[in-house]
This record gives C-alpha cells, sequence and structure tokens, in this order.
C-alpha cells in the first residue's frame, strides 16, 4: 500500500468524521473501528469520493488488546477517539467512569506493542486531563491550562463527587485524568517504539456531519445550544472548531514531534457577553436567555499547538454560526 494506512477508532462521532475527512484528504488510507455491520455503508457514502481509500472492521470488545490485533496489522499510524461512555445510570466513579476510560486507552496502546511497523499513536484527551479536581467542580474559577508541565494530579478514585448533572460531568472529566495519567505511565514502564501524541481540546464544536435530524444533536454543540435557553452557560469561554481538532491529527502525524507530547488545542477566550451581542446581530429572531453576569475563564495554553504543529484557530462565530445555523435548518427550537 503506497499511502499510509491509519487505524482510527472513534471515526463514525462527531469529532471522528471530521478526522476521517482530514486524513483522506491528506492522502491516507483509513481502517474505522465500528460497532455495527450496517455502519460499513454509512461511513463509505459519507465519503463517496473516497470509497476506495476506506475499509472498516467490526469490533466490539475495546477493553481486550487481542481484539485490536486484526485491526493494527499493517498499520502505519493510529489515532484512537473513541470514549467509552458511561450508562445514565452509572454513579461509581471507579467502576462506571475510571476503569472503563484506563482499561480502554491501555488495551489499544499495549496491542500497538506487538507491531513494530506503527510509527505514531494518537490519543485524543481533553484539556479537562490537565486541569485539577477542584477546577472541574467549581467552573467559575479562572486558571490557566498548561500542557507538558509533567504535573501529577492527584485523585483519590473513592473521592466524593457532587450530586446531580454536575457530578456526573465532573466524574467524566476526571476520568479523563485518571486515563491520561495512565497512559503517561504505561510509557514510562513499556517504553514502546512508536512515539505517542496526546491531544487536549476544550470544548469542540462546529458543523456536525453526522447529525441528520433535530433530534441527532448531541455531544458539546447540544450543550452550546441548551445554553441558549438557559439563564447561565453550560460551557465556558475555550473553544474549539472541531475541524481544527480534526487538522490537528493530521499534522501530529506529519510533523516530527517529541514521543510523550501534549497538544492543548482551544482558540482565544470567547466571553459570553461577545457571544450573545453576536447572535443577537446574526440570528435576531432567536431568543437567547442568558442574563450575565457569567463566571470566569480558563485561559489555554496553546504554544505548542501552534509553533510545532502550525495551527491556526478558526474564529468562534464560525462555530456560532454553523451550530445554530444547523439547528435551525433542521428545526430545533430553545426550550
Amino acid at each position: 500500500m503506497s499511502n499510509p494506512l491509519v487505524f482510527i477508532t472513534g471515526g463514525t462521532g462527531f469529532i471522528g468524521a471530521h478526522t476521517v475527512r482530514a486524513l483522506l484528504e491528506a492522502g491516507h488510507h483509513v481502517r474505522l473501528s465500528i460497532r455495527r455491520p450496517e455502519q460499513d455503508e454509512i461511513v463509505k457514502k459519507r465519503y463517496p469520493n473516497f470509497a476506495s481509500a476506506i475499509e472498516t472492521i467490526l469490533m466490539k470488545d475495546f477493553f481486550d488488546p487481542e481484539s485490536f490485533k486484526h485491526a493494527l496489522a499493517e498499520a502505519d499510524h493510529v489515532i484512537h477517539l473513541a470514549t467509552p461512555m458511561p450508562d445514565r445510570s452509572g454513579t461509581d466513579f471507579r467502576k462506571d467512569f475510571a476503569e472503563p476510560a484506563v482499561n480502554a486507552t491501555l488495551a489499544i496502546l499495549k496491542a500497538a506493542l506487538d507491531f513494530p511497523q506503527i510509527k505514531k499513536v494518537i490519543v485524543m484527551s481533553s484539556s479537562v486531563a490537565l486541569l485539577p479536581v477542584s477546577v472541574l467542580a467549581r467552573p467559575n474559577l479562572e486558571y490557566e491550562v498548561k500542557d507538558n508541565t509533567g504535573e501529577v494530579i492527584p485523585l483519590d478514585l473513592d473521592s466524593e463527587f457532587p450530586p446531580g448533572l454536575m457530578g456526573q460531568v465532573v466524574k467524566y472529566s476526571a476520568s479523563k485524568i485518571v486515563a491520561h495519567q495512565a497512559t503517561r505511565d504505561f510509557v514510562k514502564e513499556r517504553k514502546p517504539n512508536y512515539t505517542l501524541i496526546t491531544l487536549h481540546p476544550s470544548y469542540v464544536m462546529g458543523h456536525d456531519i453526522t447529525q441528520e435530524t433535530a433530534e441527532g444533536l448531541g455531544g458539546i454543540n447540544a450543550l452550546l445550544w441548551q445554553s441558549l435557553a438557559s439563564e447561565k452557560p453550560l460551557i465556558g469561554t475555550s473553544w474549539v472548531h472541531v475541524q481544527d481538532v480534526a487538522d490537528a491529527h493530521v499534522k501530529a502525524l506529519h510533523v516530527n514531534v517529541e514521543h510523550e507530547k501534549e497538544f492543548l488545542l482551544s482558540g482565544p477566550s470567547f466571553p459570553w457577553e461577545n457571544a450573545i451581542e453576536y447572535i443577537r446581530k446574526k440570528f435576531p429572531g432567536l431568543e437567547v436567555k442568558l442574563v450575565p453576569p457569567f463566571g470566569g475563564k480558563w485561559k489555554v495554553d496553546v504554544t505548542g499547538a501552534e509553533t510545532v504543529l502550525g495551527l491556526k484557530w478558526r474564529p468562534k462565530e464560525l462555530i456560532l454560526d454553523e451550530v445554530i445555523g444547523q439547528e435551525l435548518v433542521l428545526g430545533n427550537k430553545l426550550t
């Protein structure tokens, strides 16, 4: 195979679909993991100009390294986007959140050890993996996030978490901390031949090429939409366009990157006051219910992504145009 082959997990999701397209447009062959046989046809129809460069592999167990053996054969690179989502009824942080996040990541890292032709493994984490839990539980705090500090964030797996939706969000975010630390520990202990890169995006939004109906609204796009119908926003002010995240994966494959390098991904902070002003001018018929004042903001240091990967951030206004525009076309209403 003349063009590099990339195996990708999570390629059927919101970020994954954009990443697959970016890989194909960059000349890569792509092998996607799918969970259901019918997804094969869906994926190939999504990229009609690249059908010959796409193959799918049915996988049902993402926690067993052995299940990746066939998927990794002949692969030049690996991109791991898939994240196990806990059941809505899951309340046990260790069992329902931390262990699945850790085991899914370690399974593919371990499996890749047996394939010496694999050059790079890119794991998509999150900016929250580099934040103390105390900040996660208090989103109104002002905090600066940095990558590649080597800081070990202490976290007791038997910690008490806030109740309700906020508690679920904090648990999910805390699981990112645990999984990222497990990734670091794995690299130090096993010293793989492949180069490991972790990407840490903030709130990822933009046009969803997988959403076909109003009911299909999900992820951070849904939190943005729901924020507009609330008095206070459900997300912070650090946003990144989904295409920037997709581009980061491709660029990380193409440039020389140090082993175990972290890259934060986020555009300049966009105060909610500015967002509301823009929305009311661009979408005057939309009844935005947000009421100031709003809380603090996180400052995200993206020096590495800009200098090493050469990323330039798409404007926040484009995110608003795409998300709001798509939902209005699909018939969604603020409720």
